[in-house]
């Protein structure tokens, strides 16, 4: 099976502080969340894949449909993983310390997270289990960034040959073989 990854669009969103409160943060990732993408020009041949599993987040369904034009299957499971703050104290922190916070708490199971890493694996996991169960040859996967490193550690994990950027390009296609 090939697998087909592309990370969402880019999203038009320009924040209005760069220190933030647990408060802030989590209004600013509200924002974040209900804002448009930025529609690139990109176009893939629909010869290249049977279907199209894409994230029921906004920005990802903009993007599949602006990318692909044949059969696009909706899935919860491959939406991505939503960054909380860590504390509910009113120290005022950077983004990027927010972000990072976020995901080792996610990493370490916290509480704070709406969302544990054993979860992300499990999603994970059903959504591998669903694809290979639909004898596809060919799946894209439209989805996020933080999502599609997790499900490229597990794909490497499976057999899948491929590589990904550090921080996945949005817009950018990623291939991932199994060689079966």
């Amino acid at each position: 099976m090939i697998i087909g990854l592309i990370r969402h669009f880019k999203v038009d969103f320009k924040p209005v502080k760069r220190i933030y409160s647990a408060d802030d943060f989590s209004r600013a990732m509200d924002l974040y969340e209900n804002s448009p993408v930025n529609l690139d020009s990109i176009k893939l041949s629909n010869n290249d894949w049977d279907v199209c599993y894409c994230s029921t987040i906004n920005r990802a369904i903009v993007t599949a449909n602006k990318i692909y034009n044949g059969k696009i299957i909706y899935s919860d499971l491959i939406v991505e993983v939503p960054v909380t703050p860590f504390t509910k104290s009113k120290i005022k922190l950077p983004s990027f310390v927010w972000h990072l916070g976020g995901r080792i708490a996610w990493h370490k199971n916290h509480y704070s997270q709406p969302e544990k890493r054993k979860e992300t694996l499990l999603r994970i996991k059903s959504f591998l289990d669903e694809i290979s169960g639909n004898n596809y040859k060919n799946v894209l996967v439209v989805t996020h960034g933080f999502f599609m490193r997790v499900l490229v550690e597990q794909l490497i994990k499976n057999g899948y040959r491929g590589k990904i950027d550090v921080q996945p390009v949005n817009g950018k296609l990623y291939i991932f073989n199994n060689g079966n």
